[in-house]
């Protein structure tokens, strides 16, 4: 089964450990960095490393600028990059993969 790493503006905070609890209680390893802290950015591209899936929480497709590195790195390291809503800032929107409930992430990632 493949690894997750989330990420998602911390405003979705809520969102993000909640879909959290789901995929730790559905057996899918997985990760988030949800703190403001000076490793912020540094653990964040940690989890992209250490992930085979990056998942970004963004409800009516608001993403921000260190989210939008997290994807930019993830996009250079290969990794494939899912959303749960399309993407509003036009040049970030062709580097993801699919636009994706939690759902339909649930069942890729127990059926890969």
């Amino acid at each position: 089964m493949k690894k997750v790493y989330l990420c998602g503006s911390l405003r979705f905070r809520s969102d993000i450990e909640e879909l959290l609890r789901r995929l730790r209680k559905e057996g899918i390893e997985a990760q988030a960095s949800l703190k403001l802290d000076k490793r912020g950015i540094v653990a964040c591209l940690e989890g992209v490393d250490e992930a085979d899936v990056v998942y970004v929480v963004n409800p009516n497709g608001y993403i921000g600028k260190s989210v939008s590195v997290d994807i930019g790195y993830a996009y250079a390291r290969g990794r494939p990059i899912y959303t749960n809503h399309p993407i509003a800032d036009p040049p970030v929107m062709p580097l993801k993969d699919r636009v994706l409930s939690s759902e339909q992430l649930i069942d890729l990632l127990t059926h890969s």
